[in-house]
């Protein structure tokens, strides 16, 4: 009975530490989904250094130039002359504090109308591919004086939006599951490896050994999912189609990264003091023999 018993422990002790090591990459997405993605005051904290990134302020350039000349009726060759002068003016405009403020609006408003989404409580607005977008309405004063120069009726009126869509209209329903499951579970799940990884090392007959297997385990899934989160970037980027969203979303994915760089770091740190504590206690104890 008492082997009986001894090999059931024994067995508990290796589940526990297994799931423990397996769970703790869906731990730290989940945390991260359960923070980033649930929280609007997190999300717009997170996204707005994204508007001064200089690949990020091109594109939005290039939206307003496309936007202006798309609200104008001028003949060819005046917008082409125009278009030079109006980038120019355009790229020192994306730098002003005035498109950071839009920026910083559009976040919030498409983040609440997002949680709405998720949550069943209202409808979202789709371009017209049925895309899920976020638009970014940019003032142009500064713009003005040229489209007059050039004939312009009504130039101070014009108001161009850079649409950057999010997510088709058909991938709501597994993003809606996404949110439901990271709203729900996200903010425990680094509690719950924790719990499989103490009952691991305290139904263990030998628990320096499972601390330290339990230690590895997570080094190595925490390079593992590190390894992940750098080779899936190019891949997911390449499936974003519009130009401006391609641009952005590769920020925004960088700000995520990191942040998921730093939840890698506390993981592994916890390992590192782990491993500490075993070889210590191992070294006290044959001394002390």
């Amino acid at each position: 009975m008492a082997r009986q018993a001894s090999g059931g422990r024994s067995f508990l002790s290796l589940l526990c530490g297994l799931l423990a090591v397996v769970l703790l990459p869906v731990a730290l997405v989940g945390f991260w989904a359960s923070v980033l993605l649930t929280r609007t005051d997190v999300f717009v904290q997170e996204l707005q250094p994204v508007v001064a990134k200089p690949q990020v302020q091109q594109a939005l350039a290039d939206g307003v130039v496309n936007g202006v000349l798309s609200a104008v009726q001028l003949q060819p060759a005046i917008e082409k002359a125009l278009e030079v002068p109006l980038r120019t003016e355009a790229t020192q405009l994306v730098a002003s504090p005035q498109v950071a403020t839009a920026w910083t609006s559009a976040l919030r408003a498409v983040h609440t109308q997002f949680i709405a989404v998720m949550q069943g409580r209202g409808s979202t607005e789709l371009d017209d591919q049925g895309r899920v977008a976020m638009r970014v309405a940019i003032p142009i004063p500064a713009l003005t004086s040229t489209l007059e120069q050039a004939g312009v009726p009504n130039a101070a009126a014009i108001a161009p939006v850079v649409t950057i869509p999010l997510v088709k209209a058909s991938d709501l329903q597994t993003a809606q599951r996404a949110y439901r499951v990271a709203d729900a579970w996200g903010p425990w799940a680094p509690v719950v490896v924790a719990v499989l990884a103490l009952l691991s090392i305290a139904l263990a007959r030998r628990w320096r050994t499972a601390t330290t297997l339990v230690a590895l385990g997570w080094i190595a899934a925490s390079a593992a999912l590190a390894l992940v989160v750098m080779v899936a970037r190019e891949p997911l980027m390449r499936r974003v189609g519009q130009q401006v969203a391609r641009t952005v979303a590769d920020a925004a994915y960088g700000l995520a990264a990191r942040n998921l760089y730093y939840e890698i770091a506390i993981a592994v740190g916890v390992a590192v003091v782990m491993l500490v504590v075993s070889a210590v206690s191992l070294a006290f104890g044959r001394r002390q023999r």
